[in-house]
């Protein structure tokens, strides 16, 4: 099965004239294994053209935890409502990025979760994170 992940990365860097590589973004089992899980909590949830983006630093040392802990801190930023505005929290050692977005009626993604090396520009990551989601030119 193809790893949606690696495919909503390579998509939001190829359309921006870069390299998943060149974005820091990490693609391991436990990381893989993390955003899927995460994902699949996110669509249980009706979003209403709205989107969650995670950043998180790997190495993910304690998956189970961690994404125990996340899923709280999604549903509490949901529960918010509050858009745009970057939820910044230390989880296990691992820096999390917690932001909700608008996304495009036509895109049928509503989580892109990005686990990324130390150093890596967040803010660069999400914001085309959010273009992705906003522009009906990219929609799968």
């Amino acid at each position: 099965m193809p790893n949606i992940e690696k495919q909503i990365a390579d998509s939001i860097a190829s359309v921006n004239g870069l390299r998943v590589t060149k974005l820091g973004l990490r693609f391991d089992r436990v990381v893989v294994g993390l955003i899927g899980n995460l994902r699949t909590y996110v669509e249980q949830v009706n979003l209403n053209e709205r989107a969650v983006l995670l950043a998180i630093t790997a190495p993910i040392k304690l998956p189970a935890k961690t994404e125990h802990e996340l899923k709280r801190q999604i549903k509490a930023l949901l529960d918010s409502g509050i858009l745009g505005q970057d939820r910044r929290i230390t989880i296990f050692q691992n820096k999390v990025c917690l932001r909700i977005v608008e996304r495009s009626s036509k895109q049928a993604i509503n989580f892109v979760g990005l686990a990324h090396n130390p150093g890596s520009d967040v803010e660069m990551l999400l914001k085309l994170a959010a273009q992705w989601l906003i522009d009906d030119a990219w929609a799968d």
